[in-house]
C-alpha cells in the first residue's frame, strides 16, 4: 500500500474510537407497573403525537401518567393530547433566559406525582414492546442512581432524510460513549431519572438557558455521583425528524450541532477530524488527476464505506449506497457545520418552531 492510501487508512481506527458498537435493550419477558411520569413537551406537535402517544398506550407498562406540556402551539397539540388521555399542561409564558423546552419539561417535572420522569421529545415514538423493553433494561440494572438516556433509531423514509447521515455518527459518538474516546453523556431525545436524582442537580432550570441541554445536565448528573447509561434506540425507541423536507432538516441541524461540537470531549473531536480528514483525502485523491496509487486507494474508499454502513445501520434506516456515496452527505454535514459556525460568531440565531434559539 502507498504513502497516501496508508494515511488515509488511518481513518479506519479513528472512526472505531468514535463508535465502537452501540448496545440496545433486550427483549421484554413481562409487564411492568412503574411510578413513572412521561412528561413530553410539545410545541405544534399534532402530526407527531398521535405516534408517540398511540405506542405508550399500547405497551404493556402501566405508567402513572401521561403529561403532554403544550407549548405555546397554536394548531391542535391539546386537543390531540386529549384525546389520547393525556393530562394537558398549558405552559405559562416563556421566562427571559429560558429555551422553551427546558421551560416546558421543567413545568412537566413539578407536576409530576411519579417517583420516576421520563422525558420524550414528541417526534419519538416506541416500537412494538418498546417501552417495555426501556423499563426492563432499567430495572435490570438494580441501580436506583442510573440515569439511562436512548439515542432514537432514526427512521427514514424520503431521500433527502439520508443526508443526516454524518450528523448521526457524530452525535452518537460525541454523547453516547459508544466508543473508545469518550464517557456517555446524555441524549435530548429521550431522558429517564429519579425524581430526587432530578430535583437534587437542578433540573432543568439548572440548563435554563442552553440549547442542547442534555450536555449540561449530563454534567450536573455526573457530578452527583449518578451513573449514567446511554443506548441505542433500535428495537425501542425510534424518531422521525424531518418529515417536513430538507429545509426543516437544515434548520434543526444548524441549530444544534455547533454547541454539541463545542460541548464535546477533546478526544472525540481529534478522532472526529482525523476520521473525516481520511474520508475527504480518500475521496478526493481518487477523483485528482495525478494517479496516487488509485486501486490501493479504491480498497481504502471500499474498506470506510463499509465502515460506515456498519456504524449508520446501528443509527438509523441508511441505505448501503448512501454509505457508498458517502461524499454526498458528508459535503452536506460540512456545508451546514460551516453555517452553524458561521451563525455562532455573528450571534446569529436559528428560527426554530416561531421561536430563535
Amino acid at each position: 500500500m502507498n504513502v497516501p492510501a496508508l494515511l488515509c487508512a488511518f481513518g479506519l481506527p479513528a472512526g472505531f474510537l468514535l463508535i465502537r458498537r452501540v448496545p440496545t435493550c433486550p427483549p421484554a419477558r413481562a409487564p411492568y407497573a412503574t411510578s413513572l411520569s412521561i412528561v413530553i413537551p410539545a410545541r405544534n406537535e399534532e402530526d407527531n403525537l398521535p405516534r408517540l402517544l398511540q405506542s405508550i398506550t399500547a405497551s404493556a407498562v402501566r405508567t402513572a401518567e401521561i403529561l403532554v406540556v403544550d407549548d405555546d402551539s397554536t394548531d391542535n397539540t391539546a386537543l390531540i393530547a386529549q384525546s389520547f388521555d393525556s393530562t394537558v399542561i398549558t405552559s405559562v409564558p416563556l421566562p427571559a433566559g429560558w429555551t422553551g423546552k427546558a421551560w416546558a419539561c421543567h413545568q412537566g417535572a413539578q407536576r409530576a406525582i411519579g417517583d420516576h420522569l421520563l422525558f420524550l421529545d414528541a417526534d419519538t415514538f416506541f416500537v412494538d414492546g418498546g417501552l417495555d423493553r426501556l423499563i426492563a433494561r432499567w430495572l435490570a440494572e438494580r441501580d436506583p442512581g442510573l440515569v439511562l438516556s436512548l439515542l432514537p433509531y432514526h427512521a427514514m423514509s424520503a431521500t433527502y432524510e439520508q443526508l443526516s447521515l454524518f450528523f448521526n455518527v457524530l452525535m452518537a459518538a460525541g454523547a453516547g460513549g459508544f466508543g473508545l474516546v469518550s464517557e456517555p453523556q446524555l441524549f435530548g431525545q429521550s431522558l429517564l431519572i429519579s425524581k430526587e436524582i432530578y430535583f437534587a442537580v437542578g433540573g432543568h432550570s439548572a440548563v435554563r438557558g442552553f440549547v442542547l441541554e442534555n450536555l449540561n445536565l449530563a454534567d450536573l448528573v455526573r457530578a452527583s455521583g449518578a451513573r449514567i447509561l446511554c443506548l441505542g434506540g433500535r428495537g425501542s425507541l425510534h424518531m422521525r425528524m424531518f418529515p417536513e423536507g430538507l429545509g426543516q432538516m437544515s434548520d434543526s441541524w444548524t441549530k444544534a450541532f455547533i454547541h454539541g461540537a463545542a460541548g464535546s470531549d477533546g478526544f472525540v473531536i481529534a478522532s472526529a477530524v482525523l476520521w473525516i480528514s481520511a474520508l475527504w483525502s480518500t475521496a478526493l485523491l481518487l477523483i485528482v488527476p495525478r494517479d496516487y496509487g488509485r486501486l490501493s486507494l479504491s480498497v481504502v474508499y471500499l474498506l470506510l464505506s463499509l465502515q460506515l454502513v456498519w456504524l449508520a445501520r446501528q443509527l438509523g434506516s441508511y441505505r448501503f449506497l448512501t454509505c457508498l456515496l458517502y461524499p454526498l452527505p458528508l459535503a452536506y454535514y460540512c456545508a451546514v457545520f460551516g453555517r452553524s459556525a458561521y451563525r455562532r460568531v455573528l450571534h446569529r440565531k436559528t428560527v426554530w418552531r416561531g421561536r430563535k434559539v
